[in-house]
């Protein structure tokens, strides 16, 4: 399995502070070594919203969204809360 960074959570990410920065960096850096295994999820705070897309809990303010797709794990959104909404609501 691999993470792919696209380039909309790329460039939102660009724009976050360095201390988001780093929680987000964080966070990302074992999410291979734990999705798949839910027990695991609960300390990583990965949550899943609609398979296949989940949500990791960077910080209190920040979550990413990544999406499932075959052996891929395509990160795709960066942002607080209700940006997460907005984008779950205009995905496509």
């Amino acid at each position: 399995m691999k993470v792919l960074l696209t380039k909309r959570f790329l460039a939102a990410a660009s724009e976050l502070s360095q201390e988001d920065r780093i929680a987000v960096d964080a966070s990302l850096s074992g999410l291979l070594a734990t999705f798949g295994r839910p027990h695991a999820h609960a300390g990583r705070s990965v949550r899943p919203l609609k398979p296949p897309v989940y949500e990791l809990r960077a910080s209190l303010a920040l979550r990413v969204v990544f999406v499932l797709e075959g052996d891929v794990l395509k990160v795709d959104f960066v942002g607080d809360p209700s940006a997460m909404r907005d984008y779950l609501r205009n995905r496509r």
